[in-house]
């Protein structure tokens, strides 16, 4: 079995209100899921793959909700993911920090290692997320930015 070691870090649009105990999907945004891309570490010639979420709406103060991860292997080689981890990065509002007080990112749920077949996709558990009641006025239909990083190992 080769060994190999592979991140996955981009954006996740997670959409959220505070103050109004409700949350609105902007109607001009029709493509609410997110692709995170891996990119190979390391000189081994690793086969790509990517890791996809979909859009997490209706977040207001006290809300919990699961941004639900899809793992897609396009390579002819099987992989073992052995580690999923996500953490709040940014979010598009001035004065919505991110930071824990606005969206808490809970540790993923799911099964690991998650074997993904060549040429497959499936789906693999999810990151809980929490609006606390704690979140500021600024925060009112904000998009928050989620990254995503994957651990796999190539199973041969």
């Amino acid at each position: 079995m080769h060994r190999w070691h592979k991140s996955v870090a981009a954006a996740a649009a997670v959409v959220g209100a505070a103050g109004l105990a409700v949350a609105l999907k902007d109607p001009a945004t029709t493509d609410q899921e997110m692709t995170l891309t891996a990119a190979a570490a390391g000189g081994y010639q690793n086969p790509a793959f990517t890791v996809r979420g979909t859009a997490v709406e209706d977040l207001y103060p006290g809300a919990r909700r699961r941004l639900v991860l899809t793992l897609d292997n396009p390579s002819r080689v099987d992989l073992l993911v052995t580690g999923m981890h996500a953490r709040l990065t940014a979010t598009d509002r001035p004065g919505c920090a991110p930071v824990a007080s606005n969206l808490e990112v809970e540790p993923y749920t799911g099964a690991l290692p998650a074997r993904i077949g060549a040429r497959e996709s499936r789906q693999a558990g999810a990151v809980p997320l929490h609006m606390p009641n704690s979140v500021v006025d600024a925060c009112q239909k904000a998009t928050f930015t989620v990254a995503v990083t994957a651990d796999a190992v190539a199973d041969r």
